[in-house]
This record gives C-alpha cells, structure tokens and sequence, in this order.
C-alpha cells in the first residue's frame, strides 16, 4: 500500500518512512551546479518547505536518502558534507514587538551550540557573521544556508507600519551578512512569497539569481501532469472507487479542481500539490488548499478597491511588474497572483506582458464563496444553499425565479461609501456569477463587444445584459444590436438562447425590472 506524506515536508523522515516522493532532486542538481545565490518565489503549501528540506539532506551528505533519485545517477562520485544553518520563518508569529528577535535569538542560539559563537546580547547580524565564519573554520568547508519564508515577518506586520519597518531594518541587516560573508558560502536559497525587490531588505545582498519565473524551474515546486501519472495512478483508481467513478473520470475532476497553475510563460501544467496528497489520501475532493487559510486581506481589497472592472480574470501585466512580486502594494491583481489566487493563463512575447486568471475550480469557487460570506455575514452553509437555489433555477430552466432570488439577494447588502458607482454591483453580480459555476462568464467578448453575463445552462444559454439608470427594453435591444446570440446559434448542437435585458436602479442599487425573449 502506498504511503501518502500527508502534512509532512520532511525529506529525511518521507525517505526514511517510505512515504511516496516526487522525484524534484534534478533541479538541486542544476541549481548547485550552476550557481551560489537563489531565490524562489511560490504560494503558501506548495512544496517550497520540501524542497528546503530535500537541499538540506542533500548538503549534509545524507547519499542513502537519495538511493534511486535522479540526482544519485546524475551525481555517482562521493558527496562532500558541508555545515548547513537552515532557518524557517514559519516557527514563529511576528505579530507583537520583539517576536521576531527572539525567534532570530532561538535559531542562532542552535547553531552557536553546534559551531560555536558569541555573546547572546550581541545583535543577530554579528552573531549570525559569527556562525558562518566558525562553521566554516571548524569543518573546513564551506557553508550552506537555507531560509524558508523569508518574507512572513514582514508580510505578517503589513498592517503596523511601525513594526514592518522595525522587520525590515532587522532583516536588512541580518540578510547583509550573506553578501559579507561570500568566502565561507557554498549554496544559498531562500523562499517566499513576496519578491526581492518589493520587500526590499537585500540592498546588501544584490547578487540573488531569481528563479521565480524561468522556464527552467517552473515545475521544481508543485505536481506535473507527468509526475501525476507516474506516481499516483493507484491513488487515482482508488479515488475514483471511493467516489464511485473510473479513474479518467477521477482524473478529469483532479484536473479541473486542482490543475491550472503556471508559473512561467512555457506555460507547464501544475497541480496543487497540497490538495492533490489531500485528495488521494482521503480519496474525496474537497477545497483543502483553500480551507487551509483565508486570504482575508485580499478579500477586502477586493471589496473595497475601484480598478475599472468587477473581475480579476484576463486581467494584463506587464512583464516588468509580475517580476516585481508586489505582494503588498495597491495592485491586487499581482498580490493574487503571488499567493497563489491568481495564475499565469498566457503571454504575449511582443509586447512582454502576461495574462491572468483563477487557476481552477477550488481557488475560484473558494475565493468567491469568502467574497460572498464577507458581503453578507453568511456563514458557509448558508452560502452553500443559496449556491444551490441557483443552481436549482437554471436548472429548472426558471430564470424568472432566478433574477428573484438575485434581487432579494441585492437588497440585503450592505454598501460602501462608493454606492452611486456602476462598479458595486457589478462586484456584486459577479460574485454570484462565480459561484454557481456554470460555465459563467462574465464581460465576455465578441466582435460586436462585451456581453454582461452568459449563463450556459443544462436546458439553455441565458445572456443577460444589465444597464445601469435605464430600462431592460434598452438591455435587450443591445442583445439583438449586438448580435450577442449569434456565436451560440451556430454551434453542432445549439440550445436555446433566452435573452434577457435587466436594469439596475441608482436609487435602490438593485434590480428594478427585467424582461425575457
């Protein structure tokens, strides 16, 4: 029976405990062979901490672990040990003032009494200058430094800009002694999700190499199609036993929950690896990923912000500001995209710039179904009925009942300062349009221009046009002036296309009429 490292990211205990490994060992081999200095950017439960893990046994020279992986054939002579100083920025919070010196205190306290040191009342960045210098006195080889969650002091304090500066003063001073220190260093890598030059604490360490987006490494964290196949085909067909399905079909429903991430412009097909192990262990598909922590920040930006459309996918950028890895800035597309909410769908090599969208089901689904409980103060079940309700209408082919339920939905929502604007309900509208999943698009567009909302029912396509301080006569004329049923007339099979026009009021900001052809 195969053995599911589920919540583990430790390289030594998965090897020793015979718990299943996807093979990623070629990259380390590439990396340490190619260069001192890296840096890898990726979302939160994405193999960065295994891949930390796998590097550390790697260095020490743990050659039994890697009996069968790649980097054993790629590597057959004797492995050199070197110290190895491994931090990882998840051991602690940094909420309050002088955590993060004592977690910085703790670890450098360990490698002290391993290699020696200084003083504890001396500042972190000398004792940390101290450690490596004796470290690679005492074994005669030079040190290798791992550091997992770089930037999780500082992105934890956004919110107090008194002590994110504090964070960043620390940590600029603490990172220096790398660049410092170059003499003593064999390998340095380091992880996060914010990028270098938008957290800014390593003017003094300039000479990372940025791997976040190269082609080369876009599937060092995370599941391939490839891998997929090759290492969880029995969990696959157990899935689909366990749910009652074959194992394509299983298959079919792991793609679109958990497929779809792209970290580079080749565009190599990634699952979430978190919530792949999840699902194959607990043979069901579920949001693991998602349920595993609220982006809370995002979602109120999302409500709150003004930035010319009510939806983030197919939103454009330019090469030069995805590298930036704003995780922290105004621009709530790039914060998606880095924690993983958002995805690379495309890019254009001519004008350098990236499309992007939700990767999959579980992200789009999880990160609407949290849009909606915060606009409401639902709680999930609730939001799961009235999903449903939804659902139950256009299934039932009753888009009447279906704008009603939408209607009553509108009237209880609370809105902001910005309520005379087109853009509220418009958030509002897409919101629901998300979540009941249906094919749903939104400002799709067509060579006549954009349709407000296709709905791709079981029984019928609806397209609805809203306007905004008009009549629904006026909606559905643009329907037909715009030919906005033509692409779904001329398909092999054609449903019906119920046309319906819609009008929101500037007075109430709700539906206040519509009419159906």
């Amino acid at each position: 029976m195969i053995k599911y490292p589920v919540g583990q990211s430790s390289f030594r205990e998965i090897r020793k405990g015979g718990f299943l490994y996807v093979d990623k060992t070629m990259y380390i081999h590439e990396l340490a062979s190619t260069g001192k200095y890296f840096f890898l950017s990726r979302p939160r439960r994405f193999g960065k901490s295994m891949l930390i893990s796998t590097m550390d046994s790697y260095f020490r020279g743990e050659r039994e672990l890697f009996d069968g992986l790649a980097i054993d054939r790629l590597e057959p002579g004797e492995w050199t040990r070197h110290p190895v100083l491994r931090l990882d920025f998840m051991r602690g919070g940094y909420r309050a003032a002088g955590e993060l010196q004592g977690v910085l205190s703790d670890v450098l306290s360990e490698w002290e009494e391993q290699y020696g040191g200084l003083s504890s009342d001396e500042a972190p960045a000398r004792r940390f200058t101290n450690v490596i210098r004796e470290a690679y006195r005492r074994t005669g080889r030079q040190v290798v430094i791992l550091i997992d969650e770089y930037d999780k002091p500082i992105i934890d304090v956004a919110d107090n800009k008194e002590l994110e500066a504090e964070h960043r003063r620390i940590l600029h001073d603490f990172y220096g002694v790398m660049k410092a220190s170059e003499d003593c260093l064999k390998f340095v890598f380091l992880t996060g999700v914010g990028k270098l030059g938008q957290i800014n604490v390593f003017s003094g360490l300039n000479n990372l190499t940025d791997i976040s987006l190269d082609p080369r490494y876009s599937a060092i964290c995370g599941i391939t199609t490839g891998e997929l196949h090759d290492n969880f085909q029995e969990g696959i067909e157990d899935l689909g036993r366990g749910m009652g399905m074959s194992a394509d079909e299983a298959l079919s429903k792991l793609k679109k929950r958990y497929d779809g991430y792209h970290f580079s412009k080749d565009m190599v097909d990634i699952y979430n690896p978190f919530s792949v192990v999840k699902a194959i262990y607990s043979r069901d598909i579920r949001d693991f990923w998602f349920q595993s922590g609220t982006p809370t920040r995002l979602i109120n930006q999302f409500l709150q912000n003004d930035w010319g459309t009510p939806d983030l996918e197919g939103t454009v950028v330019s090469s030069s500001d995805l590298d930036s890895g704003d995780v922290l800035g105004s621009n709530l597309a790039l914060a998606c995209y880095y924690t993983g909410y958002l995805t690379i769908k495309g890019y254009n090599q001519r004008r350098e710039t990236y499309v992007l969208g939700y990767p999959n089901i579980e992200v789009r689904k999880g990160f609407f179904k949290n849009l909606m409980e915060t606009v409401r103060g639902w709680d999930s079940n609730r939001v799961n009925n009235f999903v449903y309700t939804l659902h139950d209408f256009i299934d039932d082919d009753d888009i009447d009942g279906f704008l009603h339920e939408l209607q009553s939905f509108l009237a209880g929502i609370p809105y902001m300062s910005d309520t005379n604007k087109e853009s509220q309900w418009q958030k509002d509208i897409l919101i629901i349009a998300r979540l009941v999943g249906m094919n749903v698009d939104v400002e799709r567009r067509t060579s006549h221009g954009r349709m407000d909302m296709v709905l791709d029912g079981p029984k019928a396509i609806y397209i609805l046009e809203f306007k905004y301080d008009s009549t629904p006569e006026k909606a559905l004329a643009q329907i037909d002036e715009k030919d906005y049923a033509l692409p779904f007339e001329n398909t092999v099979n054609p449903k019906p296309v119920v046309k319906v026009g819609v009008n929101i009021s500037p007075e109430t900001r709700n539906i206040d009429g519509w009419q159906i052809a």
